[in-house]
């Protein structure tokens, strides 16, 4: 993915480009559990097929200074892309947002299954997405993310200028946390009454193997 920001002079608004880069298409019966497509182990620019390029632009109705994007420990949550805008706000957007194959009309139902939604021309920001909340962090000029020891967060580090904001952010929701309102004395509970029942059925069993011997 290639994603980039700049001033469109014609709707004089911020407009965000995204390009994405596909080796080909599969046929539909290329992918079976006997078969797969074969593929090259090395890429060399000057003798592999060109890519295919999917590209697409969307409107943001802030200004944008910096760009980044989260990233985790093993790579299996969904991205999100962090904007620093012009309102001294550092909001958030799915990758799904900004996907260039979101389809004009109305959605297939492989689409659906797929996660992709109607595309639409302008970038919603949503509050509930915005890190920085409603805090100000002024001249943010970059932002660099790292992966935290659970898959399902990031951390996002804004600087740049006379502000320093950090954040944690969970691209695919907590889905390897424990809710704050796990019941956690319960679980205890249940886990102790286990280890008992476990230890009371082993000594009977114990004693009636033996009196089955004796006898």
């Amino acid at each position: 993915w290639v994603v980039y920001t700049f001033f469109n002079q014609r709707t004089r608004r911020t407009d965000v480009g995204v390009l994405t880069l596909h080796e080909g298409m599969i046929d539909k019966n290329g992918i079976t559990a006997f078969s797969a497509p074969e593929q090259e182990v090395t890429f060399s620019s000057l003798e592999s097929a060109k890519p295919i390029v999917l590209s697409r632009t969307f409107g943001l109705p802030k200004a944008v200074s910096a760009l980044g994007v989260t990233s985790t420990k093993a790579g299996i949550s969904s991205k999100q892309f962090m904007f620093a805008t012009g309102n001294d706000q550092v909001i958030s957007l799915d990758r799904r947002f900004l996907d260039p194959r979101r389809p004009n009309g109305d959605l297939k139902e492989s689409e659906k299954m797929e996660g992709l939604m109607k595309y639409a021309p302008m970038l919603p920001i949503i509050p509930f997405l915005t890190p920085s909340h409603v805090h100000e962090v002024s001249s943010v000029q970059s932002i660099a993310s790292a992966s935290a020891h659970v898959e399902s967060q990031s951390l996002v580090l804004a600087f740049g200028g006379p502000d320093i904001f950090f954040s944690r952010v969970s691209p695919s929701k907590r889905f390897d946390l424990l809710p704050d309102d796990f019941n956690r004395g319960l679980l205890t509970v249940v886990v102790v009454g286990l280890l008992v029942a476990l230890n009371v059925i082993q000594r009977m069993n114990k004693k009636k193997m033996v009196t089955s011997f004796w006898s």
